[in-house]
C-alpha cells in the first residue's frame, strides 16, 4: 500500500479489524520510510458475470436459462424434477 504523505511504495501492517458486519476490513498501517501512520479500509467489490457469446457481444449472467435448458434437455428422460 502506498503511503499517503512520502509516496513509499511498502507499508506494514499493524492492526486488522473487521467492520460494518464483516463486510470489510480495517487495517492500520505504518511506513517504514517515514514512520507515520494511516488507516485503509478494504471492501469486498462484487463484479457481475458476464457470458461472451459466439458473436462477440457480452450480456449477464443468468442462471435462469441454464435450468430452462436442463429442463428441455430432460424432457423425455425419467428424471424427476429434484433429481435435475
Amino acid at each position: 500500500m502506498k503511503c499517503p504523505f512520502c509516496g513509499c511504495e511498502d507499508s506494514r501492517v499493524i492492526d486488522s479489524r473487521s467492520v460494518e458486519e464483516g463486510a470489510s476490513i480495517r487495517r492500520r498501517r505504518e511506513c517504514p520510510r517515514c514512520g507515520r501512520r494511516f488507516t485503509t479500509y478494504e471492501k469486498y467489490e462484487q463484479i457481475p458475470l458476464l457470458v461472451i457469446k459466439r458473436d462477440g457481444r457480452r450480456e449477464m449472467f443468468d442462471s435462469k436459462k441454464i435450468l430452462a435448458g436442463l429442463l428441455r434437455a430432460f424432457e423425455k428422460r425419467p428424471f424427476t424434477y429434484e433429481q435435475i
